[in-house]
C-alpha cells in the first residue's frame, strides 16, 4: 500500500510540475494576434492554419534561424517578445496548425 501511495504521490507531483513549465497557448495565440498578426501578417494572410505543424515547427527550431531569416527587418528584436512569449506563440501555432485537430485563422 506504501508502494502505491508512493507511487501515486510522484505521479501527481511530475503531472503538477510539467504543467508549469508547458507553454501558454493563450498568451501565444494573444501575442501572435497583436505582434505578428495585426502587425505585420494580416496583409499577407499568415495565420495558424497557413502551415502545418511541421513546417511552423521548422522556424522555430535551431534557434528560430528560419524564423530570423524571413524576419529580414528584425521585426522579431523589435517585436520584444520574450523566449518564454515565443514559445507560446509556437505552441500556439502548433496546435491550430493546418494538419491540427482545430485549425485556426485570426478572423473573429
Amino acid at each position: 500500500m506504501k508502494k502505491l501511495v508512493y507511487f501515486v504521490s510522484i505521479l501527481m507531483l511530475v503531472v503538477f510540475v510539467t504543467s508549469l513549465f508547458a507553454a501558454n497557448t493563450r498568451d501565444g495565440r494573444r501575442k501572435f494576434r497583436k505582434n505578428c498578426y495585426q502587425m505585420c501578417h494580416k496583409k499577407d494572410g499568415i495565420t495558424p492554419s497557413s502551415y502545418t505543424a511541421a513546417k511552423w515547427d521548422s522556424y522555430f527550431t535551431n534557434n528560430m534561424e528560419k524564423l530570423k531569416k524571413v524576419h529580414k527587418n528584425n521585426e522579431l528584436e523589435k517585436s520584444k517578445l520574450s523566449v518564454e512569449e515565443l514559445n507560446n506563440i509556437h505552441q500556439y501555432l502548433m496546435e491550430h496548425s493546418l494538419d491540427s485537430k482545430a485549425p485556426e485563422t485570426c478572423e473573429g
